[in-house]
């Protein structure tokens, strides 16, 4: 249902302050070319991210190094995203989207070249390592610029009905570039001499990106707003910064949401050691489990964008996947570890990405309504930099107890790389229990206490005339279909 062809439009929550006086609203066509752009970046720079992954123990023998140093080519990710965060930030709020889309896509296509030039052959085995970390940080400082932009994208180019969605397909982008990394670098990268062909053909996207956006970002807002929310004023970086931090719902969301970013983040950095002490090859872990979780994601990210574009029920929706999406990770824990479980393998990764990978970009959006009029690059990047720390934490912790397996207990074992030698085969069944019991908690904390008002699209409501000014707005709390009021 059109939010704008309501006689009375519901009341969101709270007031907050006033937008300027309806004025006539425009959307462009142009803001679809800006959307396609921020999604092959935020593709291109997920491959980067997650390129050596699926192939560790190939990557550990190419690069002659062990495979937590192979760990923390995915972990500079994380470590680089809360300062580069808060630069992106500011950035975005203030200098505006174009700059700040140049700049990343640039980065992110400067860091992909040096990690081809890595792995040449004639490049001193002593700088080898050093440049393809190198190319990651450099990549790591782009990620920010790309994944803090898409509400605020969706917030000053596109109408109400169709801010989840345009969200949810530049959010999505980021873990349909992690699935194809999944399963492209087992396919590019069948040994460790093929190494240097993975990173050439996943070097692509990034040039293509940057010049998508070098030619085509004109602007960093259009010339009419497609919303009332659009031309209002956002709250300076420094009074929206301390005013997020003093939002008991927002801190808990910041918290919540920004778990179920590491845990996403966790799992598909660890998922092929996860998986491979037990029989499952570098194939099945990248081409299937990656397709299904990835792919299921995609699909319930739409269905979801939907949904609250035209219920409003943010609040649930992030619940309802909150709920099952652990809920399948429970069974995947429980599993993981038998020989001969493919099939509920794949199944439980496609439950979990179905439920739980939606619940990133509709949090977005609910950040963006528990905070307004915050700037939605800070609401929505300091969630990112919450998940981003506990993703470091995360992987420090699971990977160091992970316990050895006797090499006479490896037979099922599909953990393999030409000349192997003394890497070691991981059992990661601890780390995987403890990662699911944090899961739990941050599920049945969110579920319990998280309510807030909705601030913005109150704000929008309250900047739009009624239809019939001696009837007063209805009163509408979380929790209730915009469908339920009478139109």
């Amino acid at each position: 249902m059109n939010m704008e062809s309501l006689d009375q439009p519901p009341n969101y929550g709270e007031s907050q302050i006033g937008l300027t006086q309806p004025g006539n609203f425009k959307v462009y066509k142009r803001r679809w070319y800006l959307l396609a752009t921020l999604c092959v970046l935020n593709i291109s720079n997920a491959m980067i991210w997650l390129t050596f992954g699926p192939v560790a123990y190939k990557a550990s023998t190419f690069y002659n190094t062990s495979l937590d140093t192979i760990n923390w080519l995915s972990v500079v990710f994380m470590i680089t995203g809360i300062p580069c965060g808060i630069c992106a930030t500011w950035m975005i709020d203030t200098l505006g989207l174009r700059f700040s889309i140049i700049l990343g896509a640039w980065l992110n296509c400067i860091g992909c070249v040096l990690r081809v030039i890595s792995a040449i052959s004639g490049i001193a085995t002593s700088a080898m390592l050093p440049l393809v970390f190198l190319g990651q940080i450099i990549a790591a400082f782009a990620q920010p610029f790309m994944l803090f932009a898409p509400t605020k994208l969706a917030a000053l180019w596109f109408k109400e009905d169709q801010r989840a969605i345009a969200n949810m397909l530049a959010t999505i982008a980021n873990p349909l570039g992690i699935m194809l990394a999944n399963i492209l670098s087992p396919i590019l990268a069948r040994t460790s001499d093929d190494i240097l062909f993975m990173l050439a053909i996943q070097c692509i996207p990034a040039g293509v990106a940057s010049l998508m956006a070098t030619l085509g970002w004109w602007s960093s807002e259009p010339p009419t707003p497609p919303s009332p929310s659009a031309q209002a004023y956002s709250e300076p970086f420094k009074k929206g910064m301390k005013a997020l931090f003093t939002n008991k719902p927002y801190i808990l969301l910041a918290w919540t949401v920004g778990a179920g970013i590491a845990l996403f983040s966790v799992l598909t950095t660890l998922l092929s050691q996860i998986l491979c002490p037990w029989g499952y090859a570098d194939n099945f872990v990248g081409v299937v489990c990656g397709s299904a979780l990835i792919g299921s994601g995609f699909v319930g990210s739409g269905i979801a964008g939907v949904i609250v574009d035209k219920t409003k029920r943010f609040i649930e929706v992030t619940k309802i996947g909150f709920a099952i999406g652990v809920s399948a990770l429970v069974v995947f824990a429980i599993f993981h570890n038998h020989v001969n479980q493919p099939g509920l393998i794949a199944a439980m990764c496609g439950v979990f990405g179905f439920f739980g990978i939606p619940v990133y970009p509709v949090g977005n959006e609910l950040a963006v309504e528990t905070t307004y009029p915050v700037g939605e690059a800070a609401s929505s990047g300091v969630v990112f930099m919450s998940g981003q720390l506990q993703g470091i934490v995360l992987v420090l912790v699971l990977q160091s107890i992970g316990t050895t397996i006797p090499s006479n207990d490896t037979t099922s074992s599909k953990c393999t790389s030409e000349n192997l030698g003394d890497i070691p085969i991981m059992d990661m069944s601890v780390p995987v229990y403890v990662m699911v019991g944090y899961a739990c908690f941050v599920a049945i904390v969110y579920i319990i206490f998280f309510r807030t008002p909705y601030k913005r699209l109150n704000s929008e409501m309250e900047a739009k005339p009624c239809s019939d000014p001696d009837q007063t707005e209805p009163e509408y709390q979380p929790g209730h279909m915009a469908e339920d009021i009478k139109s």
